[in-house]
């Protein structure tokens, strides 16, 4: 990549470039120069043939993604549940199958309806599944823990775009340590994966204690397990790896859950669970 580059002429050489590290090079590359250029696509397709006077501080950005790193941390930007939100390297960028997760929660959560639920998500991260639970069950209040301080700095400027203060509490803490009020639902997208588990470069990125969950990897939805037994939750919803639907099945049976069941994600994978009281 030269100096003296037309709008055109970057688009096509980043594309070159993304094209061994991405299925979508032309987006990913429209997508760094808009974020760039403070654009949008439209701008880049009137002025296609203008030289810009950023090339070398593009080039650079073209030089991160094609490392791996993943685009909504160069960006500092992430749509989810068709909503766009703040994310930074402190906290895990959420996938489209959390998406389910939420839809689980806002289906079950409505039998419930007529009163005020007290919704508690434990390793908020960036917030988000609490913000979209929030905007979807005007009703309830959450309490948003987390034991990253990076993550709650986060997750506190996206409660404060859309405006939840009042409804999205947030807490340093571990689970729910510390948490007075009572508990109506819990709700968790916890580290899943065995710590010697070889994880993809990208993911490389991400915070470590987001991902792996101990030797095994579901220790940690045990011990949430063992918190919705503890506060006699409404229900307990979480996201799991697609593995570990026989020994979550086998733990809450012996925690005395009777009434739970598993979803699948969109590849028809196992991919989280609800368990009733």
């Amino acid at each position: 990549m030269s100096k003296n580059k037309t709008i055109k002429e970057a688009i096509k050489e980043a594309r070159a470039v993304l094209k061994d590290i991405s299925d979508i090079p032309q987006k990913e590359a429209i997508i760094l120069l808009k974020y760039l250029l403070k654009v949008d696509e439209s701008y880049l397709f009137l002025h296609e043939n203008d030289e810009f006077k950023e090339y070398k501080k593009f080039k650079r950005l073209v030089e991160r993604r094609a490392e791996d790193e993943p685009i909504e941390y160069i960006t500092k930007k992430v749509s989810f549940y068709s909503r766009e939100f703040f994310i930074d390297k402190g906290a895990l960028i959420p996938r489209p199958e959390t998406e389910l997760l939420i839809d689980e929660v806002v289906k079950n959560a409505k039998e419930f309806q007529a009163r005020q639920l007290s919704i508690a998500e434990i390793g908020t991260g960036s917030g988000i599944i609490s913000i979209m639970l929030a905007l979807l069950l005007p009703n309830a209040k959450i309490t948003a823990t987390d034991i990253s301080k990076d993550a709650l700095q986060i997750a506190k400027r996206n409660i404060k775009k859309y405006a939840l203060k009042d409804r999205v509490k947030l807490y340093h803490a571990s689970y729910l340590d510390g948490i007075e009020e009572e508990i109506d639902i819990i709700v968790s997208n916890p580290p899943y994966v065995a710590n010697d588990f070889k994880i993809q470069k990208p993911l490389e990125y991400e915070p470590k204690e987001a991902i792996f969950g101990g030797d095994i990897g579901d220790e940690i939805l045990f011990d949430i397990v063992d918190i919705a037994k503890e506060k006699s939750v409404l229900f307990l919803a979480c996201e799991m790896g697609y593995d570990q639907r026989e020994s979550i099945s086998r733990y809450l049976k012996n925690r005395g859950f009777e009434d739970f069941y598993f979803y699948k994600d969109l590849a028809g994978l196992d991919r989280g669970f609800v368990a009733k009281h």
